[in-house]
């Protein structure tokens, strides 16, 4: 028969064990997440550079078009 002694060592052991496979789990998800949020950094960044280079040629053809339709209204 189990003693209070016995089920306290018991229960200590179980808890213990708990507490270990918590830590696993824990650091098994701030891993994940890391690599996670590194990914998104590099995807976020490209998206930005996309959209920068966007705006600049996008005021490049507006340029361009303002000067088209000059050199056609002094050559009409």
């Amino acid at each position: 028969m189990l003693t209070n002694i016995d089920l306290n060592k018991i229960g200590g052991i179980i808890d213990e064990k708990l507490e270990q496979q918590k830590e696993e789990i824990d650091a098994k998800f701030a891993q994940q997440r890391s690599e996670l949020l590194d990914k998104l950094d590099r995807i976020l960044k490209e998206v930005v550079a996309s959209r920068q280079e966007e705006t600049v040629l996008s005021h490049r053809v507006s340029d361009h078009e303002d000067r088209i339709t000059a050199l056609e209204s002094t050559h009409s």
